[in-house]
C-alpha cells in the first residue's frame, strides 16, 4: 500500500515528468502542498526531503523549494536499459543486437520501445518507461521535432541517457554517432579518384536531423577543398519521392554525368534503381547497397553500440562529476572494389567514460 509520503513524492515526480514544472521552477511551499494534497506538512516535508536527496529538488532556506537544474549521473544497480528507436532504420537490428550482447556481458537486460519515427510516440514511450522505474535510456530520436524539454526533465528526474545518431542533445545526454566529416571526406576522395568533377548531394528537406546537417556542411567543405562543382537538393523524408528525384537527377545521355552522393543508403538505393548507370554513393554500409553497385560508407554499428552501453554504465558511477560528451566514430568505404577507413573513434566535450 502506498503511504501518504510516497503519494506526494509521486505527485511531484509526475508533475515534473508532464512538464507542469520545469528545471528552476519554484514549487508550492510545504503548507500549500499540504493543503493541495490533503496531507500534513510533516508528510510533505518528508516527500520533499526524499526528492532533494535524489537531486530532483533544491531547498533554499528563506527562498523556497525549486526544481533542480543540476545534470548528473545516477546510480541504478538493476542493470535495466531501454532503447527508444524505430525498426524502420535498416541497421537498427544490428545496433540492438550489439547492445544486447554488451549488456549480457554486464548482466544487464534490454527493453526495446518502438517509436516508428513519431515524436509524439517518443514522448509517450519515454514517459511510460521512466514512470515504471527505468532510468537508463538510449534514444534514437526521429528527427528535429523531438521534445528536448522532456529529455532535459528526464535527466533532472535521475535518468541516464545517451543519444545515438540523428540528434545532438544538449548537456543532458551523451551522444554517439558517425564521424560525418570523415565519411564525406572518404566519399569525395573516391569521387575525385574516379575522375568526376560534378557532384550532387541528395538529402532530406524535412527531417531536421543534426546528422544530415553535419553531412551537408561536410559535403560543401569537401567540395571547396577538392575543387568539386557541388550542389545539394532535398527530397521528402517520408512518402513519394520519384518526382523530386526526376527533377534532381541529370538527363539520360548526359556525356559527363555527375556523381550522386546520398545522405543515406535508403536514398542511394532508390536513385540506383531509377538510374543504374550513375555513380551513386551512400552512407550506412548496407549489403543491399553494395550488391547494387553503390559505394557506401559503412557505419561501425557494433563499436558505436558498445560505446553507448559503456557510457550509460559510466554515468551511473560518476554522479556530479558527469559531463555530457560527444563521441564520433569513423567507418569505412565499401563497394566498387573499395575497403578503406580508420576505425578509431574520437570524442569532443565532457569527460571520458570509465571502461
Amino acid at each position: 500500500m502506498t503511504s501518504k509520503t510516497e503519494s506526494v513524492h509521486d505527485l511531484v515526480f509526475q508533475a515534473i515528468l508532464r512538464g507542469d514544472y520545469r528545471p528552476g521552477d519554484r514549487i508550492p511551499a510545504e503548507r500549500d502542498m499540504a493543503v493541495q494534497t490533503s496531507t500534513s506538512r510533516v508528510t510533505v516535508r518528508r516527500a520533499y526531503a526524499a526528492l532533494e536527496k535524489a537531486g530532483i529538488l533544491q531547498c533554499r532556506h528563506g527562498s523556497g523549494t525549486y526544481i533542480s537544474r543540476t545534470t548528473r549521473g545516477t546510480a541504478h544497480p538493476n542493470g535495466l536499459m531501454a532503447v527508444l528507436a524505430s525498426l524502420r532504420d535498416p541497421f537498427a537490428l544490428e545496433f540492438i543486437a550489439a547492445m544486447e550482447g554488451e549488456l549480457a556481458a554486464k548482466e544487464g537486460f534490454l527493453i526495446l520501445k518502438l517509436t516508428d519515427q513519431d515524436p509524439q510516440m517518443e514522448r509517450i514511450a519515454a514517459g511510460e518507461l521512466v514512470s515504471r522505474g527505468i532510468r537508463n535510456l538510449i534514444v534514437w530520436a526521429s528527427g528535429g521535432k523531438y521534445d528536448a524539454d522532456l529529455f532535459e526533465r528526464l535527466r533532472i528526474l535521475g535518468t541516464n541517457m545517451v543519444f545515438f545518431d540523428r540528434i545532438l542533445p544538449g548537456d543532458f545526454a551523451d551522444y554517439v554517432g558517425l564521424d560525418n566529416s570523415g565519411a564525406m571526406d572518404a566519399i569525395t576522395d573516391d569521387v575525385v579518384r574516379r575522375g568526376k568533377r560534378r557532384v550532387i548531394m541528395v538529402t532530406h528537406r524535412d527531417l531536421g536531423a543534426d546528422s544530415d546537417t553535419q553531412r551537408e556542411n561536410a559535403f560543401f567543405a569537401c567540395c571547396d577543398k577538392k575543387r568539386l562543382d557541388g550542389e545539394i537538393h532535398g527530397v521528402p523524408w517520408w512518402g513519394r519521392r520519384s518526382d523530386d528525384l526526376h527533377k534532381i537527377l541529370p538527363p539520360a545521355g548526359d556525356e559527363e554525368p555527375p556523381a550522386i552522393v546520398c545522405v543515406n543508403d535508403e536514398l542511394a538505393i532508390e536513385v540506383k534503381q531509377s538510374r543504374p548507370e550513375l555513380s551513386v554513393y551512400g552512407i550506412d554500409g548496407l549489403p543491399e547497397a553494395v550488391a547494387r553497385g553503390i559505394v557506401t560508407y559503412r557505419q561501425p554499428m557494433r563499436r558505436m553500440a558498445k560505446q553507448a552501453v559503456e557510457l550509460l554504465f559510466a554515468q551511473q558511477t560518476m554522479g556530479d562529476n558527469w559531463q555530457a560528451g560527444r563521441y564520433y566514430y569513423k567507418g569505412e568505404l565499401v563497394g566498387g572494389g573499395i575497403v578503406s577507413g580508420d576505425r578509431r573513434g574520437r570524442k569532443t566535450g565532457g569527460r571520458p567514460g570509465k571502461k
